[in-house]
């Protein structure tokens, strides 16, 4: 009689560039949500509406089939696969966010961003969105190990499209991204309420609704 054998998760550590083609596209979100994997971008470079690919470092943890079937995807889209060893010795050559920054908030003006968007959140749905949402994310160092965004698809069951994103390995510096979340408005609330609780400030862009 055959027994079923729990299959142990396996993990990749990579780089990926991401082609200009592509970068509108949900790629690393189909890797939560089509594969089941658990992602955590440990560094990223990705500008909006650049010429330039876009890269990021990622941990990809998850079924060792459904891992490989992953990355047979993202090769067939045409994304590069590099060893992290060699894509470390990549530089970023792409020009910088022009995102705020916390450190340089006031304790009253944190105390407003803290509550702010569900203000916005409330004008978002007032102006008839139903189903997307952007916004820019601020991922603190201290949440590096954390697979952040990829928490928001498996557990929230969203879209996630990363539009621009800056994270360095190894600084001190946060990490900055540029969202485009796509939900049920009661998922997509609860995903803000989680960021919330994390601690991460979050701004949202209703400059195009």
């Amino acid at each position: 009689m055959s027994q079923n054998k729990s299959v142990e998760p396996a993990s990749v550590h990579s780089r990926i560039l991401v082609p200009q083609r592509y970068h509108r596209q949900p790629v690393i979100s189909r890797l939560v949500s089509r594969y089941g994997l658990t992602v955590n971008i440990k560094a990223a470079s990705l500008t909006s509406d650049s010429d330039s690919d876009g890269w990021f470092d990622l941990d990809l943890s998850g079924n060792p089939q459904k891992l490989t079937n992953s990355l047979s995807y993202l090769q067939g889209l045409g994304v590069n696969l590099l060893e992290l060893a060699i894509a470390t010795q990549i530089q970023p050559n792409q020009p910088s966010l022009n995102f705020p920054h916390p450190a340089s908030m006031s304790p009253k003006d944190s105390a407003w961003l803290k509550n702010q968007w569900q203000e916005q959140f409330q004008q978002w749905i007032s102006l008839g969105q139903t189903n997307r949402l952007r916004l820019q994310l601020c991922v603190l160092k201290s949440y590096y190990e954390e697979p952040v965004i990829s928490e928001l698809v498996s557990r929230y069951g969203l879209t996630v499209n990363i539009t621009s994103a800056r994270l360095q390995p190894d600084t001190e510096d946060d990490g900055w991204f540029d969202l485009d979340l796509w939900g049920r408005t009661k998922q997509l609330y609860s995903s803000l309420s989680y960021l919330e609780k994390l601690g991460l400030p979050i701004w949202l862009d209703l400059s195009s609704v």
